[in-house]
């Protein structure tokens, strides 16, 4: 043996000959993968073999003067790639080394393959290093690569030339290649856990994230932007409302916070969100834009309903108030204007019965319906049957009214709803589509007005849906509706829908409304199913 042979070799040596090798045969691997288990295993290693073969393609041109042939192995040390020297391929095919080869000391004897996967550095066996004759004439260097950040072996790179061609700096030249390998793979391992944590950042919370280029084109957005708008977008200009406001960052460099934005989704629903946007800059240049959609939605309608509930306490005590200083001299100064209605001439009588006495009705209303806002109800409530109330009792009092304004009403009471129990009182319930049909009559547009109640199940809960296809009620003001005294009608009080709300409400239900301009309103009532008791 050659004493200057690296003591790897001369250990490997001495086990093929405690094994019993014989130096003078020709040996080949005895284990070869199938050809499904080969690709099997050069699609789990897809990316890492992308990689190694873009820098050894980069090293076989760079040689191209020499007869260099490249074998890239896994870990076990099956080769999974061969490239390079078509002359050096076919003798090598002739020793049974193909794809899925396996190599191991114990069947090939020395080789690099297994050496450097068994040492985890680089290896050479220059001619007569090898311990089988057959290979003195080839020079062959191994050397394994890793993840750079974790002990994790992925495999060897090896070169194979003929003898002559043997050169010192092959084996730096591959020292240098597997650690371009080793950078390029690390840079792409982070880059997906980078990937990982923005999906992580962007999507999981309920934000709207946009980013743009200088351009104005949209390079990121998160879920919610799409659920948002309901469709992607390419460029600024598309966004509706916000649009305008990533071009005054990118050109006037402005920067937004917490500016309240209102969206609509295509069932008429609002989304309300709080916008924020600011430039991205490298250095002095502006490059982009950052924006944010935070959804304030269901805080927005929880703060409308304190609202509500802290005007309805504060109503409560001024209806309370009024409800005796007012009520009684109102009283009174009817009575009188009854009496003198036949003391004084027909004119003035007709003023007081046509005028004067209605008027006064109509204040002593307006305190009723005050009064029932603020007032939880007293009256009387009943189990009854959804195809009593609807068919043998609703319909009965809006058919006449249907009739004489030429509405085309129409009820659609499904037979999986109509022998369910609501608890109720019928005078309120009656009341409140009272209140939503005169609402549809004012918002009649110029096609014919159609009315529609439909009921179906939604868990515990009848829905009620009274929809028309009036003239709709606008995204501006639809928040407002169910205050006391909103109103958008020159004789209007303002507190149809305000008792009709809360009298639902006192039956423990919830009353809604969407609405799209030009396309009609639905309001949507919850009454709880009551069970057999």
């Amino acid at each position: 043996m050659n004493e200057k042979e690296p003591h790897y070799v001369t250990l490997s040596k001495l086990k093929c000959k405690e094994i019993g090798m014989n130096p003078n045969e020709i040996v080949r691997p005895r284990v070869t993968l199938s050809k499904l288990d080969v690709q099997k295993r050069q699609e789990a290693y897809r990316e890492i073999l992308s990689v190694v073969r873009f820098f050894s393609e980069k090293l076989i041109l760079t040689l191209q003067e020499t007869p260099i042939f490249i074998a890239i192995s896994d870990a076990e040390g099956y080769l999974l790639d061969l490239a390079g020297d078509d002359l050096i391929k076919s003798t090598i095919d002739q020793f049974g080394i193909h794809l899925g080869s396996l190599f191991r000391q114990e069947d090939t004897g020395t080789n690099v393959v297994s050496l450097a996967l068994e040492h985890k550095h680089p290896v050479q066996l220059v001619g007569k290093d090898h311990y089988h004759t057959f290979l003195h004439e080839m020079a062959c260097y191994g050397a394994p690569f890793h993840y750079k950040d974790e002990d994790n072996l992925l495999g060897s790179v090896n070169i194979m030339v003929p003898v002559a061609f043997h050169n010192p700096l092959f084996l730096p030249m591959l020292n240098q290649l597997v650690d371009s390998i080793e950078r390029e793979l690390l840079l792409r391992k982070q880059n997906r856990k980078l990937n990982i944590f923005n999906q992580v950042l962007l999507n999981g919370a309920r934000n709207g994230i946009i980013i743009t280029n200088a351009n104005g084109i949209i390079l990121e957005f998160t879920d919610f932007v799409k659920e948002i708008f309901q469709h992607s977008f390419t460029s600024i200009n598309e966004l509706p409302i916000i649009g305008n406001y990533f071009k005054k960052v990118l050109t006037l460099h402005e920067i937004y916070d917490s500016k309240e934005v209102i969206f609509q989704s295509t069932i008429g629903d609002q989304i309300i969100c709080l916008f924020d946007a600011q430039p991205i800059y490298e250095g002095d240049k502006v490059i982009g834009a950052y924006g944010q959609l935070r959804d304030m939605t269901d805080r927005f309608f929880m703060e409308e309903k304190i609202k509500t509930a802290e005007k309805q306490v504060l109503a409560g005590r001024i209806a309370a108030g009024i409800a005796h200083e007012i009520r009684n001299p109102l009283t009174t100064v009817r009575g009188y204007l009854q009496f003198l209605e036949k003391e004084v001439g027909s004119d003035t009588g007709q003023l007081f019965s046509n005028l004067l006495i209605p008027e006064i009705d109509r204040a002593n209303k307006i305190i009723t319906d005050f009064l029932s806002i603020a007032k939880p109800s007293e009256k009387a409530f009943e189990r009854m049957q959804i195809k009593h109330f609807f068919t043998d009792y609703l319909w009965n009092f809006l058919k006449s009214e249907a009739l004489l304004h030429n509405v085309n009403l129409d009820f659609h009471i499904p037979s999986h709803t109509e022998n369910l129990f609501i608890l109720c009182n019928r005078e309120e319930l009656l009341q409140v589509f009272i209140n939503l049909f005169q609402n549809s009559l004012q918002a009649e547009s110029d096609i014919p007005l159609e009315v529609r109640i439909c009921t179906n199940v939604e868990d515990e809960y009848i829905q009620i849906k009274f929809s028309d296809n009036g003239k709709g009620i606008p995204s501006s003001i639809l928040t407002n509706i169910f205050e006391p005294f909103f109103s958008t009608k020159d004789m209007g009080t303002g507190l149809g829908l305000s008792v009709s709300l809360k009298i639902i409400e006192n039956h423990n239900g919830h009353m809604t409304a969407k609405s799209m301009e030009n396309s009609g309103t639905t309001f949507v009532i919850e009454l709880p199913i009551h069970k057999e008791p």
